[in-house]
């Protein structure tokens, strides 16, 4: 059959989702393969209804229609009053809305402009796979999210896998669907093209609620919805695994999407971290943070508690001792891993804010300055006749330029705030700028501190640390400068 595309389907912008709360999309019939798996099942501080809405909303979507079963009351306390949800949501109970019953499915097509996202609630996904399922539905496709062909290992949907027809060419396949209970496990195993399908797809509105020939009072509509789209040749695949889905469900399914949402942590904060960030204290902070999250510790909480960790630390980098110079260094380390967890608990559970961000940031500097502040006391205090007052000086030059530093990238923040100046700005600048807002948050440094301490040269540290803040502090001057000069030209 010749493609059919309805004319309002094409090039809207897929903005609804309907979750289901107490099934699979693919076993509606039966629900969920593992009762202990659910709705109110906690992975990553969240219950997974929890991560699904807000994960669906940083995606962009602003409408969630929830079929709902005797679950809706918990769900509803989730979520009632968090300041964390933007989207609307309508709660519709099966015993209202059979979601077997076609009916149901046309009644929420009627609230559907184009096509909507159909998923369950008991995985965990990255918004990356909505925004690029929404992309490719766009223009009245019905999209497919599965595991790659022939992969091992894979948790998708237990009860579902496909073939792509290899007959129909082009990236649009046509697809055969294999009930896993219904059919023999060889004859599933017959190619490496088949992959599983995880429980989460784009259909168009007019595709659902449909009905046919082949079905029966037990039929999933979606089901129906699939085949008819197959039939139709507007179906098109995406792959899910590359976008860190995972099935909760099954066999270490919990620990596996715990495992996928920490390991996905690892490509947004790669982009800032240093070498030393990514190989050791992001290896420590995980657990820690795993930890924060049991012990319910918010973002904000956990900030605070590195900034006090930093400052016991610089309280004795001030003792002036060989020995205190250690334990100064081990805590300001611990303070540096700590660090890292309000970052890794603000994304696993959809707290980040701008004051959270501020907070981070504020911290982090008075900690550099009390640090570099008491190694300077502690190295006064230690040997003031052949010194001097040198330490002191230095100290203060990096105290001075830290602070400073803070100060302007302040204003860097400000100016990429407003879009419209930055874009102004030339390339190099904008460039420069980048540069600099991503070397303020390595942390690489503080090993230097505690090889320093280790060996009792923390003397040195204090020229190394003046001159680099100075030289910081002096290139930021600069560049700001001739932005001014710049925008005033």
């Amino acid at each position: 059959m010749d493609k059919i595309l309805n004319k309002s389907e094409t090039g809207t912008t897929i903005d609804t989702a309907i979750v289901l709360s107490s099934s699979g999309v693919f076993d509606l019939i039966g629900g969920s393969d593992d009762s202990a798996v659910g709705a109110l099942t906690r992975v990553g501080g969240l219950t997974l209804f929890q991560r699904t809405v807000f994960t669906l909303q940083h995606a962009g979507i602003s409408q969630i229609l929830t079929l709902v079963g005797q679950e809706e009351q918990s769900l509803r306390s989730l979520l009632d009053g968090d300041p964390r949800l933007q989207a609307v949501i309508r709660w519709l109970p099966i015993r209202e809305f059979p979601p077997l019953d076609p009916q149901t499915w046309e009644t929420m097509a009627s609230e559907i402009k184009g096509s909507c996202l159909i998923l369950g609630c008991h995985m965990v996904f990255s918004p990356s796979l909505i925004e690029s399922l929404r992309d490719e539905g766009r223009e009245g496709r019905a999209v497919v999210a599965v595991g790659r062909p022939g992969e091992s290992g894979w948790t998708g949907n237990p009860g579902v896998v496909m073939r792509a027809d290899p007959h129909t060419g082009g990236h649009v396949p046509r697809v055969v669907f294999w009930d896993w209970q219904h059919d023999k496990l060889e004859r599933l195993e017959e190619g490496k093209d088949l992959a599983r399908v995880a429980d989460l797809v784009v259909l168009p509105a007019r595709l659902l609620g449909i009905s046919g020939a082949w079905s029966t009072p037990e039929t999933s509509p979606i089901r129906l919805a699939l085949e008819q789209a197959a039939a139709e040749g507007v179906v098109q695949t995406l792959s899910a695994s590359a976008h860190g889905y995972q099935d909760a469900r099954g066999g270490g399914g919990l620990h596996q999407a715990e495992h996928t949402l920490f390991r996905s942590l690892q490509s947004v904060d790669g982009t800032l971290d240093g070498f030393i960030d990514r190989y050791v204290n992001r290896r420590i902070s995980r657990p820690l943070s795993r930890l924060f999250m049991k012990l319910g510790f918010s973002p904000n909480t956990i900030t605070l508690l590195s900034m006090v960790i930093g400052l016991m630390g610089a309280a004795c980098f001030a003792m002036g001792s060989y020995r205190w110079g250690i334990i100064g260094a081990l805590l300001f380390q611990f303070a540096v891993i700590v660090d890292c967890c309000d970052g890794e608990v603000a994304r696993l559970t959809f707290a980040e804010s701008r004051l959270g961000q501020e907070l981070d940031l504020v911290s982090d500097n008075i900690v550099h300055m009390a640090v570099f502040a008491g190694i300077a006391w502690g190295t006064y205090q230690d040997s003031p006749a052949q010194s001097g007052y040198l330490p002191l000086l230095l100290g203060v030059m990096a105290v001075v330029s830290t602070g400073f530093s803070l100060w302007s990238v302040n204003m860097v923040k400000s100016l990429k705030a407003n879009a419209l100046n930055w874009r102004r700005l030339r390339q190099r600048y904008r460039t420069r700028f980048d540069f600099i807002l991503e070397r303020v948050a390595n942390r690489d440094f503080s090993v230097v501190v505690l090889a320093c301490a280790c060996f009792g040269v923390l003397p040195w540290f204090l020229w190394l640390v003046a001159a680099g803040t100075g030289v910081f502090a002096l290139m930021m001057a600069w560049s700001l400068y001739r932005v001014r000069s710049f925008q005033r030209s």
